[in-house]
């Protein structure tokens, strides 16, 4: 399949924040869409929860911040599939979610596009027990919690490899759109 993101058309009710292509990785064509629904999530000292993901996979090595969130599952709205990572990856229940925005980008070494829809969401301060798969047990560290300057800023400016920069670029977009529409940069 091969698919042109700039004129992708996937009709939502909603902004597209951006469509980023991946330069990084050569460029193989793409065999499939992937659907997932991330969070910008506050805690109470108005910080943005991440997760700080470490180690090596089909990718290579990592070490960068990334939202929480994942895949859709089968008859899952977006905001379900989002509280239910939240409990998954983060221990915690969320509440106030609110949709933010879509972005649409490619990964050339596993033939993907992925149509990321970002909300912003509070965290409950009441910790619960994880349940994380496996691989996200290998690669998440810890979860990190940043004022929203400096989690752009590293997002922006601190990737050490290719992965690292694919992911935080996403989400980068992500944190500044709703930022400037908060009035906040």
């Amino acid at each position: 399949m091969d698919i042109d993101i700039d004129t992708l058309d996937f009709q939502l009710k909603w902004p597209i924040i951006g469509r980023l292509k991946d330069e990084l990785y050569p460029y193989e064509g793409y065999d499939h869409i992937r659907y997932t629904a991330r969070g910008l999530i506050e805690n109470s000292k108005g910080q943005f929860v991440f997760l700080h993901i470490v180690g090596e996979d089909l990718f290579g090595m990592r070490d960068h911040l990334e939202t929480c969130g994942g895949g859709l599952e089968e008859n899952e709205f977006l905001d379900e599939a989002l509280a239910r990572e939240a409990r998954e990856e983060l221990g915690h229940e969320i509440h106030g979610i609110t949709l933010i925005g879509s972005i649409i980008d490619t990964y050339n070494l596993i033939h993907r596009i992925t149509l990321s829809t970002f909300f912003h969401a509070y965290i409950d301060e009441k910790e619960e027990s994880t349940h994380r798969t496996e691989e996200e047990q290998i690669l998440i560290k810890e979860i990190i919690c940043l004022d929203p300057l400096t989690a752009l800023d590293r997002l922006e400016h601190q990737a050490a490899h290719d992965v690292d920069k694919l992911v935080q670029r996403r989400d980068a977009l992500a944190l500044r759109y709703f930022l400037e529409c908060k009035g906040l940069l």
